[in-house]
């Protein structure tokens, strides 16, 4: 099938004709992507090791209250409107089955075991992955004609993301990036076919999706101005397309418009989260070249990575504009994405396009059907073993929850426990659940209504006291700055600390040490649960960061489990 037919035909028709002389491989395509989504999917549960994704649930699920207004845009609202559906659909199928007796009980067990929630929505993220290595594919196809390359360069590409370590990764998580990137895939195959309306449309659902997605303004208008005759129409076409994108933004997210000092405020915080904090703390160069560490070795595998240098430069030879309209979300996206403080998550948008420029070069070297294959496998299998390493490796247990077995077994019901958020899930018991309440001044928020209807109460459950300051109110706080000064350990004391539960990580602040060293002279350390395998049990800070759901922590040999080094303390014997 060739690119010659670029007018007449509505762009998913377009789409099916490409497809379908390689229908049973793009088949198999999908099958392997979702297969290695699938596997571990269930992780951590019922407890959610990735605080990114409570939030973003909680905020999706806060619908069913009847009030479609998010009342935060840290995100734009498109995929939490599309989340609160999918789950929906997931409740009327729990009840249609006899899982749960009625929506009612679906929507206690979010609070009361939220492992049913939380694997439909990864679900979600999961079949969104498989499908952007399909569409990726797609992509590729019609890139051929392009640089004058076989059509088989839509199959390595699919294949490539299809077993990309990062984004399968990703894939098993109830977040915006593989979403987004989906539809970022699918706006470049409208682009391609200079479908004006559906490419405007494409992105303005992205944009709706997440904000980084606003560099498809880039392609965007290159593409509509390509389709002019002269210079005035060019302006016509790229002003109707900025009007579609933007009147589908507003429809998919249309609280901006009623509170836009809140959208610019939260706006505006998650900048200071996201690039101030990396101007402050590291800087551009440091960023940008973590960034680029992470690109080369992590996003698609080190040989697939050098196979995109190298298509690069065949791409350029062959048409140069075509390279830069494929390098025109990519490259300004990834020039942003340097300023902000590292997390591999935000690179999970550029891995089809790695992909493509990888395919391009296999593409151009494959002029033998052995060689070729022998080019495909020496891409494929370092990142399929690298990307199997990952998908199993979050199956093994939590150091968190290695923990909670142990503190369940060992430590006496009701007593007082000093903690972390995002820590050991512990049972909070329900005096400290009212205690804390009453603390606040606020009224009872449903999920401790339900947590204290709960007949019998759940044990052991515990008096919690978290170290910080938040805005739960159903949690007990002391401020860190507490823990410090002449007596470390003396406004725990105040709150009948018994037990003390400690994350640690390799770079500890310095602010915590008197506490430490406080906590290492009266305390009495009962157990460290660590992540390391070998000689690394220990609670030294060996070279390898802890593997977490929400950084750029990369998953080494001295990595035996997810989670960081959990430490139990005892403060003068039990209800002190």
């Amino acid at each position: 099938m060739t690119a010659t037919d670029e007018h007449g035909n509505t762009l998913i028709r377009s789409v099916f004709i490409r497809v379908h002389p390689w229908r049973s491989p793009w088949l198999l395509i999908f099958g392997v992507a979702l297969a290695l989504r699938l596997i571990g999917l269930r992780y951590g549960l019922p407890a959610v090791y990735n605080p990114d994704e409570v939030a973003i649930m909680s905020r999706a699920l806060a619908f069913a209250k009847g009030d479609l207004n998010p009342h935060n845009f840290l995100y734009p609202t498109f995929y939490f409107y599309a989340l609160f559906a999918w789950e929906g659909l997931t409740a009327i199928a729990a009840v249609a089955v006899r899982a749960v007796d009625s929506f009612g009980a679906f929507q206690r067990e979010f609070f009361l075991d939220p492992t049913r929630v939380f694997v439909a929505g990864r679900l979600l993220t999961a079949l969104l992955g498989a499908a952007t290595a399909v569409a990726t594919g797609v992509l590729g196809t019609r890139l051929a004609g392009r640089f004058r390359l076989h059509p088989r360069v839509g199959l390595v590409a699919g294949l490539i993301v299809a077993v990309s370590p990062l984004h399968a990764l990703n894939s098993h998580y109830v977040k915006h990036d593989v979403p987004v990137t989906f539809l970022i895939v699918l706006a470049y195959l409208a682009y391609e076919r200079q479908s004006l309306i559906a490419a405007a449309a494409i992105t303005g659902v992205a944009f709706s999706t997440h904000y980084y997605a606003i560099f498809l303004a880039i392609p965007l208008a290159w593409s509509a101005a390509r389709g002019a005759a002269n210079a005035s129409e060019a302006v016509k076409r790229i002003a109707i397309a900025a009007i579609v994108s933007g009147v589908v933004f507003f429809l998919l997210s249309p609280f901006v418009l009623v509170e836009p000092a809140t959208a610019l405020r939260d706006i505006r915080a998650n900048r200071q989260i996201v690039v101030d904090r990396a101007a402050e703390q590291l800087g551009y160069v440091a960023s940008a070249l973590r960034y680029g560490r992470l690109l080369l070795f992590d996003t698609v595998g080190l040989p697939a990575s050098l196979a995109a240098i190298a298509g690069l430069f065949v791409a350029g030879r062959r048409n140069p504009a075509g390279t830069m309209w494929l390098l025109a979300f990519p490259l300004p996206f990834l020039l942003f994405i340097a300023s902000t403080y590292p997390a591999s998550r935000y690179l999970v948008p550029v891995v089809p396009f790695i992909a493509c420029f990888a395919a391009i070069a296999i593409a151009a070297l494959w002029t033998r059907d052995r060689v070729g294959m022998v080019v495909l496998a020496l891409v494929l299998f370092p990142a399929a073993i690298e990307t199997w390493r990952a998908v199993t490796f979050i199956r093994h247990t939590d150091t968190r929850t290695l923990a909670l077995e142990f503190i369940r077994s060992r430590i006496p019901d009701g007593v007082t426990i000093l903690t972390q958020p995002y820590s050991v899930p512990l049972e909070a018991s329900a005096p400290s659940l009212r205690e804390a309440v009453a603390r606040s001044g606020q009224p009872m928020p449903t999920k401790t209504r339900l947590q204290l209807e709960r007949a019998p109460y759940p044990s052991p459950a515990y008096r919690l006291v978290y170290i910080g300051f938040g805005l739960d109110v159903d949690k007990l706080y002391l401020p860190a700055e507490q823990l410090s000064g002449n007596d470390p350990l003396a406004a725990a004391r105040r709150e009948h600390v018994a037990f003390v539960v400690l994350k640690r990580y390799n770079d500890e602040a310095p602010a915590t040490m008197p506490f430490l060293a406080a906590l290492a002279r009266e305390g009495r350390r009962l157990a460290v649960f660590s992540p390391y395998a070998g000689a690394g049990r220990g609670s030294g800070t060996p070279q390898a960061e802890p593997f977490l759901h929400n950084t750029d922590a990369r998953i080494t040999a001295a990595l035996e489990r997810p989670g960081p080094i959990v430490e139990i303390w005892q403060l003068n014997g039990p209800g002190s």
